[in-house]
């Protein structure tokens, strides 16, 4: 063998026997007072600067406190019909949106809606939304009392529905259909930029209207918002859109007004 062959040999094998000490323990005795002998274990320093890595990576990292700490928080409402009970989570829209800059969710005294319609019924305990085209505004109620308010986008047409096509937000009591993931849809909004992924935004609200494809759902242009500019469906931040989807089920009573 070559002395280079030699050479790597050697270098091989204390390479390998400095691995190996890595993990040896030393047991080694200690003398304490009054003649008492305890026994203590010596890891390699290399070895203990690894495991303090480590702790102080699984401590400061992100993951690990939102494990224990409940930082994240995910949507946990059905989707096939409202719950009896309902605790209205705190402002949130889970890891699909971002929070506008402005909003006024927590505080629904902003825009006064009106009084509510004498032909709706609604419990006590009921949640129900109400849109207000002319405020851009959709209201949250649990029976009679307003708990938020979110800021959308309507039909950019004024008026009741009157036809396919008319680019107006239908008027009156309905109901919600389905709610579904539109996370993936895309949409071509004719303007020569051809298909956009997330028009919709990450949830779907259909509402039972009869006008097919009539529904509350998020947007990928939130500067959209307060304004008249949909083709008839009701645009939401998706941060609000997150929220909302907490509290929102099948058969939830929807009210559009001017």
């Amino acid at each position: 063998m070559s002395l280079e062959g030699i050479e790597g040999e050697i270098r091989v094998k204390n390479l390998l026997a400095w691995l190996a000490s890595l993990f040896k323990v030393e047991v080694v005795w200690i003398e304490k007072e009054h003649g008492h002998w305890v026994k203590q274990r010596r890891y390699h320093p290399v070895t203990r600067a690894m495991v303090l890595v480590c702790v102080l990576f699984l401590v400061f990292s992100v993951p690990w406190r939102q494990y224990f700490f409940r930082v994240s928080r995910e949507p946990q409402a059905s989707e096939m019909e409202a719950p009896d009970e309902v605790s209205l989570p705190p402002p949130g829209g889970g890891e699909y949106a971002t929070q506008p800059e402005m909003t006024d969710s927590l505080d629904p005294s902003h825009v006064y809606p009106g009084p509510i319609p004498d032909d709706l019924e609604i419990a006590d305990d009921e949640y129900w939304l109400r849109v207000i085209k002319g405020n851009f505004k959709l209201y949250l109620y649990q029976g009679l009392d307003m708990e938020r308010s979110y800021e959308v986008a309507v039909g950019r047409n004024p008026g009741d529905k009157e036809r396919v096509g008319d680019n107006r937000t239908p008027n009156g009591i309905f109901t919600v259909q389905s709610i579904e993931d539109s996370r993936s849809w895309v949409y071509d909004f004719g303007d020569g930029n051809g298909p956009v992924r997330g028009a919709y935004g990450p949830w779907f609200i259909r509402l039972r209207t009869g006008w097919r494809g009539i529904g509350i759902h998020g947007t990928h242009d939130p500067d959209s918002l307060g304004t008249m500019v949909s083709e008839g469906c009701v645009r939401m931040h998706n941060y609000d859109l997150g929220e909302l989807k907490q509290i929102a089920g099948i058969n939830m009573k929807v009210v559009i007004e001017e």
